[in-house]
């Protein structure tokens, strides 16, 4: 089990550097600090399991468990049954689908930036389209008119149907 551990383990973190005061430097609340800070505690805890179980364990010295245990065979019957083990590698078989989703997830996300960009120029010419076209103290009916050819012909619906309050 620890050398599947070790495998996984040494894979998940092999040569990854954070820089954590960069992270931190971006977040303004004491909450959002306070959960990178234990976030970098869980990390620098896997990054010491990682350390731990980088390289293989030491084999088991059968020769001084047998010059300190007096049993007659016992020792090697364990030693017989140790040498049968054979341990599982480590087979990542949901990293196939994970990489699909991530990939998914940055398509999604490259979509999500391009539309807001073009949303970006939308509102950005609306702004200067209504700039343009805002009214004032001194702005007349023609011109009002002008920018918005449909008010005369509401207005003049309007009186004759005498909905004198209908805008208000």
């Amino acid at each position: 089990m620890n050398q599947l551990r070790r495998s996984v383990v040494s894979r998940a973190v092999a040569h990854r550097s954070i820089d954590w005061s960069s992270l931190s430097t971006k977040l303004s609340s004491d909450s959002a600090k306070a959960e990178v800070s234990r976030l970098r505690a869980t990390y620098g805890e896997i990054q010491a399991l990682a350390n731990n179980y980088s390289g293989p364990p030491t084999p088991i010295d059968f020769a001084a468990y047998k010059a300190k245990i007096s049993t007659p065979g016992l020792v090697d019957k364990f030693e017989a049954e140790y040498k049968t083990i054979s341990f599982p590698k480590a087979v990542a078989e949901e990293l196939a689908e994970i990489k699909e989703q991530h990939a998914a997830m940055l398509s999604e996300a490259e979509k999500s930036v391009e539309d807001s960009k073009a949303r970006i120029v939308a509102l950005t010419e609306l702004v200067a389209a209504m700039e343009s076209n805002q009214v004032g103290y001194q702005t007349t009916l023609e011109q009002l008119y002008e920018l918005y050819p449909g008010l005369q012909e509401e207005i003049e619906a309007e009186i004759e149907a005498h909905e004198w309050g209908k805008d208000i």
